[in-house]
């Protein structure tokens, strides 16, 4: 039982911090929004009061409103897929705390959905990303692309975990 207590408060920081990286991630998408915004009122000669042009210049590499729009645009993309998956994780980290252990059926499901919606969310954000790359004429390597296969390889790895959980869960005799 002392391993158990160990791995439910381990779990309980990470469903904390999940927490808090998914705010800030959801943040983040707000914020590269309102980049792209700016971006496309300069490319039409307005103005934008409070942002600082030479500073989003800086963060999206390049001066031209047309890589800026498609870089914060970019951005927006990955920061929703990232802080969608970072709320299904944080629901499955607070059912498992509820649950008061992972080896659950129902917890092995919901960490196997988790790894099915980090590769498909991956995917799809990675040609949509690339799409907004191709659509604005723009080299493979100016839009950025926060490792495919690193997400993938993720995906594979919570199916494989769920597996685990099934079979401690059928051991326990839990539902």
């Amino acid at each position: 039982m002392k391993s158990l207590k160990t791995i439910q408060k381990t779990l309980r920081v990470f469903q904390i911090l999940t927490k808090i990286i998914m705010i800030l991630t959801f943040l983040w998408a707000g914020l590269a929004a309102l980049g792209m915004l700016s971006a496309m009122v300069w490319q039409r000669g307005g103005i934008v009061i409070g942002a600082n042009r030479e500073w989003l210049q800086a963060l999206a590499k390049t001066s031209e409103p047309d890589g800026m729009t498609a870089f914060f645009l970019a951005q927006t993309i990955q920061a929703l897929a990232d802080g969608t998956l970072l709320a299904f994780a944080y629901y499955y980290l607070k059912l498992e705390q509820a649950d008061g252990t992972p080896f659950t059926q129902r917890g092995a499901r919901q960490i196997r959905s988790l790894g099915i919606r980090t590769i498909v969310l991956s995917v799809v954000a990675c040609i949509v990303i690339a799409a907004i790359g191709a659509a604005f004429g723009l080299p493979l390597d100016a839009v950025e692309n926060r490792g495919l296969v690193y997400a993938v390889a993720m995906g594979v790895l919570l199916i494989l975990a769920s597996l685990v959980l099934r079979y401690g869960a059928e051991l326990d005799g839990r539902q």
